[in-house]
């Protein structure tokens, strides 16, 4: 279903009681289309994490495709990568880290669309047969030039359809570079929806060398249709997310957009007498800067994350808050999720709610306690700054595929 334009939003929440009745009809339809997809993968894929495990059984799937190495590297800083990424998709903060940890050469999508905000991206939607195909035709010539000046390793990609044709992975993946595409809103947006421009993840499949994606159960999708996966959460950048010593002079702060259930959870922590401080759009706040952003995980004494996908509260997706506020050094609070469970110790590194009766008595309860609350937040930064960092995935990766020696990918 098409987006619904800002107007429209803006007059529906005017309108309260209409704007929960048309979200929750779009949620749950929403989460029908989930569960469908969770149905038809698992009788078809059937078990994956039992032996041998996802690991072995996909990567004897990329051995189809790819012949491996000429050689393994002995360190990250070793692996030539063709990156073509932007930081500012709205999605995660990587492209300096990949520039750092390996010898990366940039494509950066940026250049061809402007997405700050979604009236924005709407346009540029408007305008696709203007930028798209020429898009398509850089990216390869970039490709063969940087390839030919010295060869590369690995096509890392960021993006859906929307943002690749199929025919341009394949040109690069026909050179003998696997091409290995991240998209961490792949549960929501796996199959292509009945919008006039391309879009989706499955129309990628047969294209892509690895599918890298932050949910477990979405591996069960693209095993099952015999392409190579691989499980890559979102990690963070610590040297753009990093603790401020600052005064803690906000009690709850939450950052980003205003849609589905946060206008709840915000308004049921209010009518609990707790000062919640929010940014992003929607909010009627101010616009803050990435610095300030950064600051505000440390100025907080909880941060507030939501991990529903798109206006659903009921499918769960692993967010860049999840690392971005740890990292910060901020005690973090977000929804409960299983595969979130699977990164952090919850109750010792981070907090988590199952509703948002229970996420204000959590709230009351760490701000009558500094201690405890600073204990946590400690324990969920030296955890993340250990296991969740971009470097860290990269070096996971790269060692699955062989490609760089297990005792040589960290760097230093």
């Amino acid at each position: 279903m098409r987006p619904l334009p800002a107007w429209v939003r803006k007059k529906l929440r005017r309108i309260a009681w209409v704007y929960e009745v048309v979200r929750t009809t779009r949620a749950r339809r929403q989460e029908q289309e989930y569960l469908c997809l969770r149905e038809h993968y698992y009788h078809k894929a059937g078990a994956i994490f039992a032996e041998p495990g996802w690991r072995t059984k996909s990567r004897g799937l990329l051995s189809r495709r790819w012949v491996g190495p000429t050689s393994v590297r002995p360190g990250l800083t070793d692996v030539r990568v063709f990156a073509a990424a932007t930081d500012d998709l709205g999605g995660p903060r990587i492209v300096r880290s990949l520039q750092v940890c390996c010898d990366t050469e940039l494509f950066d999508l940026g250049k061809y669309r402007d997405l700050g905000d979604q009236e924005r991206s709407e346009r540029a939607a408007a305008n696709l047969s203007k930028w798209r195909p020429q898009m398509q035709r850089d990216l390869v010539k970039a490709f063969k030039v940087a390839h030919a000046r010295s060869p590369i390793d690995v096509a890392f990609t960021y993006g859906n359809h929307f943002d690749f044709d199929p025919e341009t992975l394949r040109t690069i993946s026909r050179e003998g570079v696997p091409v290995l595409n991240l998209c961490l809103d792949d549960k929501h947006i796996f199959l292509p929806k009945r919008i006039p421009w391309p879009n989706g993840q499955k129309p990628l499949i047969g294209s892509v060398d690895v599918h890298l994606t932050n949910s477990l159960e979405v591996l069960r999708w693209y095993t099952s249709e015999a392409a190579p996966v691989f499980f890559m959460p979102q990690g963070v950048d610590t040297d753009i997310f990093r603790q401020f010593n600052v005064e803690k002079d906000m009690d709850v702060c939450f950052i980003g957009q205003r849609y589905g259930m946060r206008e709840r959870l915000v308004e049921a922590l209010r009518k609990a007498g707790v000062r919640v401080v929010c940014f992003g759009r929607g909010w009627g706040s101010r616009s803050i800067s990435d610095a300030e952003k950064v600051a505000m995980y440390s100025r907080a004494r909880i941060n507030l994350g939501i991990g529903g996908t798109g206006v659903s509260e009921r499918v769960m997706c692993v967010k860049g808050r999840d690392f971005e506020v740890t990292a910060c050094g901020g005690l973090y609070l977000t929804s409960y999720n299983p595969e979130l469970a699977l990164l952090y110790d919850i109750g010792k590194e981070i907090l988590c709610y199952t509703n948002e009766f229970d996420c204000v008595e959590l709230v009351r309860y760490y701000l009558e306690r500094p201690e405890e609350a600073k204990a946590i937040a400690a324990a969920g930064r030296a955890r993340c700054l250990r296991d969740h960092t971009w470097e860290r995935r990269f070096e996971d990766l790269f060692t699955w595929m062989d490609l760089v020696s297990p005792q040589g990918g960290s760097r230093g």
